[in-house]
């Protein structure tokens, strides 16, 4: 035990002590550490994920548009489909 207080005294500092410290805070407690670190890692995939697919259904809704805006037949099958809308002496029948 002697020789591990010597070899402490003659190697290990204040200075060395303080510094470590400061190193295990600013890696394992600070605001910016390594845990705070990989979870903003693992928001930002789940955030540019969640952009990729609004981005697939707003492209769904622009070609929706720019059918509907083009065919006025096409403004009538989705009408129908969608809506259970019937033209004049037409009867609706939903199956599920």
């Amino acid at each position: 035990m002697k020789a591990f207080l010597d070899w402490c005294k003659r190697y290990v500092s204040l200075l060395f002590v303080i510094i470590f410290g400061l190193f295990v805070y600013v890696l394992f407690f600070h605001d910016n550490s390594y845990s705070q670190l990989t979870e903003y890692n693992n928001q930002i995939s789940d955030l540019k994920e969640e952009i990729k697919e609004n981005r697939d259904t707003l492209e769904y809704y622009r070609q929706l548009n720019n059918l509907l805006n083009a065919s006025p037949e096409e403004m009538e099958r989705i009408a129908r489909e969608r809506y259970h809308m019937q033209g004049p002496n037409e009867e609706v029948y939903i199956v599920k």
